[in-house]
């Protein structure tokens, strides 16, 4: 196949020619991807002087390809094993009180809440896809990744409005690459380091019961043209990412063997 023959609805040829592997292989397990990324970070700050914080350069390694659902599930699943054991409203109150001194039990108990709610829709219907946990489901503003008529799993594309004004809005036509993060090393470290947000006691519980879950190694990268190289899938991404050297997370490891549908 080659790159003028080809048909796809994203700016980026060579990217979707490599995503589109994925396609031929098991549609329930899903595989390596490897690539270099410049991540966009967070910028802050008043306007005329917004800093931008967590612009990392990293080769990253991510199991992509799979069903998301099928993570939720297993997240569900975990965190209903972990209340059957008991005292779990405590130790989420210890954890959450070491990071935000003014929790409180109905914060935490709110979190939990929330957090199973969401699950639950998740799983009947498959709506409630977003942030923290994920991202939303395709439709608005975002399309799946089709390359030569055939979506590409584990990937979509921004079909939103372009904001020139703003050179670190979301392009039309760039792809993002949604998966569980298996490991990276540093390439070029941000200049202003991460950003740490100032968060509310349940939104810092959320994030320690999300932590906990196969859900919490969920990521999205944006493979902007300018921003990415070194991408491979499968067998190649293999080799990348023992060439680079990327320890594997053995938790994550772990995960993937948990949620395969």
């Amino acid at each position: 196949m080659t790159q003028a023959a080809m048909q796809t609805n994203a700016t980026d040829i060579k990217v979707a020619t490599t995503l589109s592997a994925l396609n031929e292989l098991d549609p329930g397990q899903g595989t390596l991807f490897t690539a270099v990324v410049h991540k966009m970070g967070e910028s802050r700050g008043q306007a005329g002087s917004k800093v931008v914080y967590g612009d990392d350069r990293v080769h990253v390694l991510i199991w992509t390809g799979f069903s998301y659902r099928a993570i939720i599930a297993r997240s569900h699943k975990m965190l209903n094993q972990q209340l059957a054991k008991g005292g779990y409203i405590e130790k989420l109150a210890r954890a959450t009180l070491e990071v935000h001194g003014d929790t409180t039990i109905e914060d935490v108990c709110h979190a939990l809440q929330e957090t199973r709610d969401w699950f639950r829709k998740v799983l009947a219907d498959g709506t409630g896809c977003h942030e923290p946990f994920g991202p939303p489901p395709v439709g608005g503003v975002w399309e799946p990744l089709v390359v030569d008529g055939v979506k590409v799993r584990g990937s979509r594309i921004y079909t939103g409005p372009a904001r020139p004004e703003d050179p670190r809005a979301p392009v039309p036509g760039t792809i993002y690459v949604q998966g569980v993060k298996l490991g990276e090393v540093l390439v070029t470290p941000a200049a202003n380091g991460p950003w740490r947000p100032d968060s509310k006691p349940k939104t810092v519980a959320k994030q320690i019961i999300k932590e906990s879950l196969p859900v919490g190694l969920y990521c999205q990268y944006r493979l902007d043209p300018e921003r990415v190289s070194e991408v491979h899938v499968a067998g190649d991404a293999t080799k990348a990412a023992k060439a680079a050297k990327i320890p594997i997370d053995p938790d994550a490891l772990r995960s993937l063997f948990k949620i395969a549908p």
